[in-house]
């Protein structure tokens, strides 16, 4: 079984316009660092709007050509740092609850809200509750930290549920976001204070992945996924093989998990050749660092089933 635990179903209104302008930002300066240059205007008009997918089309269509078994989505509540959007919080989460039954076989939908919000824990027991959302995704680089008494009146209800809480780590955003709010040492404090809550950090912190991995070490309630680590995998495969060797010899195979952040890298890495490049890494991981098939299979998809209780 393959499973993608990152991934964003997009639409226009679901964003606020302000974000969208960091998005091509970005995609600009990205691109650059390949040898490409495009206008904002360019960018904005033919690389942003094929990101929207409202409907889960090209999501469908993408795990079909990838081998895809089902995908975790993830909303984002930008809104306060970014300003309100066209759509409302609560638009938005019944969306992915729509998606997700339409497809319950392939589909996992988590909830999200910013824990400054103040009626943050009435939105999650209604999205769990009464939308049957899988899940909760919090994104502190927006302002708040994971181990704020805020957001521990979130967890609180979360817990009552029974469910995953993804946590996104890392210094991962442009401006306003802030990548101190990232920084997993806040995680010590979420995961002994919750010790039956399951805690998925995002990312894998990126460069504090060697300090997250020592955290998580000893607290067996704590996982990680390396979404958007295809950018090191293309510029770096050695590096990406060592991290990736580091997060299994730390964690165990049961604890490091795939995922894409899709769409967002796929102009970088498709969801096939990041998939396939997994699937490889037994023979084609560099002299010194080896992959058994049965860490490569955990982390594709056997581990998240059990996590995700599936």
């Amino acid at each position: 079984m393959i499973i993608d635990v990152h991934y964003h179903l997009l639409a226009e209104e679901w964003y606020p316009q302000e974000w969208w302008n960091t998005v091509v930002k970005m995609y600009a300066h990205g691109l650059k660092n390949y040898g490409l240059e495009m206008s904002p205007e360019e960018i904005r008009s033919s690389l942003v709007p094929p990101l929207w997918d409202p409907e889960g089309e090209a999501l469908l269509r993408d795990m079909d050509a990838a081998g895809v078994d089902k995908t975790v989505i993830v909303p984002i509540d930008y809104w306060l740092a970014f300003g309100e959007p066209g759509a409302s919080l609560d638009q938005q989460l019944k969306a992915y609850s729509d998606f997700q039954r339409k497809h319950p076989d392939r589909i996992i939908a988590f909830a999200t809200v910013d824990a400054r919000r103040p009626d943050a824990v009435k939105i999650v027991e209604r999205a769990i509750k009464e939308w049957g959302l899988k899940g909760l995704n919090l994104y502190p680089q927006a302002g708040f930290y994971a181990n704020d008494p805020r957001t521990y009146r979130v967890l609180e209800k979360v817990s009552e549920f029974n469910v995953p809480v993804r946590i996104h780590t890392g210094q991962q955003g442009p401006p306003p976001l802030r990548g101190k709010y990232g920084d997993p040492i806040h995680l010590d404090d979420v995961v002994q204070d919750f010790p039956n809550l399951s805690i998925i950090a995002g990312h894998m912190a990126f460069a504090w992945h060697e300090q997250l991995l020592y955290l998580a070490g000893l607290k067996y309630n704590m996982s990680t996924e390396f979404s958007a680590w295809q950018v090191v995998a293309k510029a770096n495969y050695w590096k990406f093989c060592q991290v990736m060797r580091q997060a299994l010899d730390h964690l165990g195979k049961d604890r490091v998990l795939f995922g894409t952040d899709n769409p967002f890298v796929a102009p970088l890495m498709s969801t096939k050749e990041f998939v396939d490049l997994i699937k490889g890494l037994p023979q084609n991981a560099p002299d010194g660092i080896s992959f058994t098939e049965e860490e490569v299979n955990a982390m594709l998809g056997d581990s998240a089933a059990e996590i995700l209780v599936l």
